[in-house]
């Protein structure tokens, strides 16, 4: 059995090779419930680019790879540093 690496190609074995995703499906990929991507496109909030083909919405596999992969990656803490952190730096 052949293991997949990396995101892209995880995407890409799902949709059977489209480098063009529908929106409903690369938005429930990338765990956004469906009512909540049309909300947040409406608003232009969206955090995936997304193509008009025609009447249809699609994402490409790349950009929606890019989003998930940014999931991943820490988010730095909000307020304020403790006590600890203040002084870790500091030698004694």
């Amino acid at each position: 059995m052949q293991q997949l690496n990396t995101t892209i190609e995880i995407l890409l074995a799902r949709f059977n090779g489209q480098v063009l995703i529908p929106f409903v499906a690369a938005s429930e990929a990338a765990g956004i419930p469906q009512q909540t991507a049309r909300n947040r496109l409406a608003k232009g909030d969206y955090p995936i680019p997304t193509i008009l083909n025609g009447s249809r919405r699609f994402v490409h596999v790349a950009d929606l790879s890019e989003y998930i992969e940014s999931l991943r990656s820490p988010k730095p803490k909000r307020g304020p540093k403790t006590k600890a952190s203040k002084f870790a730096g500091v030698e004694a």
